[in-house]
């Protein structure tokens, strides 16, 4: 696991723009609002020298491609089974990595004013709606962010959210914290052992955030800052 500070020195975000792919910078140059821009070049600056340290090639080497599902994936010359996944909000970015199997990640900022109540009776499982609201109110929106991220994580590790559509995937299964706050996913429609199959760790990123990481098997994440290096 990677944390990225997205807001980059010029010389840096130049540095990060000069390795992305001829598709990438296309998909930079249309963002209309300078922050957005900048955040989204330094995002998968930081992702292709991360994958490239994995794989021993430079950032610019790096080979990205997508699946049928529209999920990306690193195109590898020996056959390493590496998958990643990327999210960021705000001013942050997450990347995780793993080797021979599914990972997915998420990273919500909290933002006030949300009508959170009503995203949760559209979106979330019944189940979840109700651990929802039995929970203190003056908590009760990091809780919220909290469900929202693992269950984010949880479909872009399991690769569903395409083939679904997101407002119904979302429903369809539920995510809750055990008393002894372990975590676990519940009625998963055609996959009863997903409880089992998948491990849910709720990610530290800083003060108003939101993290969770969904990876296949058991796992005990490595946790990183990523620092942009020195020319």
């Amino acid at each position: 696991m990677w944390r990225i500070e997205l807001d980059l020195s010029p010389p840096s975000l130049a540095r990060a723009y000069e390795v992305l792919s001829n598709d990438e910078r296309r998909r930079a140059d249309r963002y209309r609002l300078l922050g957005r821009r900048h955040r989204y070049v330094s995002a998968r600056g930081a992702l292709r020298a991360i994958l490239g340290g994995y794989l021993g090639e430079s950032a610019a080497e790096v080979r990205l491609g997508l699946r049928p599902s529209g999920r990306p994936f690193v195109r590898t010359r020996d056959d390493d089974p590496i998958d990643f996944n990327l999210a960021h909000s705000g001013n942050v970015a997450l990347v995780a990595v793993t080797r021979g199997r599914s990972v997915g990640v998420d990273i919500e900022r909290l933002r006030r004013g949300l009508p959170y109540e009503r995203i949760a009776d559209r979106f979330f499982a019944d189940r979840e709606v109700a651990a929802l609201k039995e929970v203190p109110k003056p908590v009760r929106p990091a809780a919220f962010f909290a469900c929202w991220t693992r269950k984010e994580a949880y479909l872009k590790a399991s690769d569903r959210e395409l083939a679904m559509g997101l407002p119904a995937a979302l429903s369809r299964f539920s995510i809750v914290s055990q008393p002894e706050r372990s975590i676990s996913i519940l009625s998963v429609p055609g996959r009863p052992n997903e409880s089992t199959r998948w491990s849910l760790v709720d990610v530290d990123v800083g003060a108003g955030f939101a993290g969770a990481l969904a990876v296949e098997g058991r796992a005990t994440p490595r946790f990183f800052d990523w620092i942009a290096p020195p020319r």
